[in-house]
């Protein structure tokens, strides 16, 4: 039913995450995925361009109809295809009325939360940011971020954001949320935020819903344990290892990537306080070199074959190769990388220009 939907979407894009979202609620997995790369452009594209004169994602066809934006994509799926998957808009007036408030009202979480901090480190040189500048972002940023967790304060806890039920207002909202917590916002002072940001499902199997990535993949191995590749051995002692360095990996991802993100948000940055960081980068990374130096040339994270210590262990490593980190002092790391990066699993999963561009450089000197 799908087969002639295309839509074109580019990573890390709230919007373009709201109209992927629709067509899965909706039972429309099978649509053409076309990924653009914003660093090449590939958004102003003829290709894109013919579909969206303003050269923007998501841009969605299906057969002779064309939708942007990303609102209006959601809202033509789901009166195209009322009757089928998740019902996204109530039918009574009023709830309607409020599910379409909270799905516009979103766009303020965009534009004064994400947007309005983020990019002011992403779209602003150095040299030229301020502090005041910085603070009064900050302030309308935690100020949007209270409207919200008013409303989910009032609707109670196990609310979506316009009521009990999943809708187009969690559609929109969600992944304005997401982007937040992704790049490290502490939601503690957002406890309904944060009960909302757990309560809709990262993965979702029929009626089972699993959280937090180490466990779908646990859920996925013991649930498929005779299909694809095997990802914990039946050993005892060699199962025992997967599952530790797969825990372990965590440390990568908070010492290593995550453990440089600060150098977008601080506008002073010590020297001390980035000597600590690069140290304690340093000594995890080279705590990984070792494992795989005893394992010989040609080894995964916990042995000879792929398992779920690589699921867990590579995406790290590979964002902080993304950044532009210099693997040469690292050499079985490095050896690691160009070993795992061309697995069809890893192509399937991951955005091809991560494969083949550095367009961050953040890391490129340390």
């Amino acid at each position: 039913m799908a087969s002639d939907m295309i839509l074109y979407w580019g990573a890390g894009s709230g919007p373009c995450w709201r109209a992927m979202i629709c067509l899965e609620e909706k039972g429309l997995s099978d649509y053409t995925s076309k990924l653009i790369s914003f660093d090449n452009k590939e958004h102003k594209s003829d290709e894109v361009l013919k579909i969206n004169p303003r050269g923007q994602a998501p841009a969605f066809k299906h057969g002779n109809v064309i939708v942007n934006e990303s609102l209006a994509i959601c809202l033509y799926l789901e009166n195209t295809f009322k009757a089928q998957g998740t019902k996204l808009l109530p039918d009574d007036p009023a709830q309607q009325g409020l599910v379409l408030q909270r799905a516009v009202e979103s766009q303020n979480i965009r534009e004064k939360a994400a947007f309005g901090v983020l990019s002011y480190f992403f779209r602003t040189k150095p040299e030229d940011r301020t502090e005041a500048m910085l603070e009064e972002k900050k302030k309308t940023c935690h100020e949007e971020l209270q409207v919200w967790e008013g409303y989910l304060a009032k609707l109670g806890d196990g609310s979506h954001i316009a009521g009990k039920n999943f809708t187009l207002a969690d559609v929109c909202a969600f992944p304005f949320i997401a982007t937040l917590v992704r790049m490290g916002f502490n939601m503690s002072r957002y406890p309904h935020l944060a009960k909302y940001y757990d309560l809709v499902p990262a993965f979702k199997h029929g009626n089972v819903i699993v959280n937090e990535s180490l466990a779908i993949c646990l859920y996925l191995e013991n649930t498929f344990k005779s299909q694809g590749t095997k990802l914990l051995p039946d050993d005892p002692a060699q199962q025992a290892l997967v599952l530790q360095r797969a825990v372990e990996s965590q440390n990568i991802r908070d010492k290593a990537s995550y453990g440089f993100f600060w150098r977008f948000f601080v506008l002073t940055k010590p020297e001390a306080m980035f000597e600590e960081k690069k140290k304690a980068c340093f000594e995890e990374l080279q705590i990984w070199e070792g494992y795989l130096a005893k394992l010989g040339d040609g080894s995964y994270i916990a042995g000879k074959d792929f398992t779920l210590a690589d699921a867990c262990a590579f995406p790290y490593i590979a964002i902080i190769v993304r950044l532009g980190f210099n693997m040469s002092r690292y050499p079985h790391l490095a050896k690691y990388y160009d070993l795992v990066k061309d697995r069809p699993s890893v192509k399937a999963s991951w955005p091809p220009h991560w494969r083949d561009t550095h367009s961050k450089d953040v890391l490129k000197d340390i």
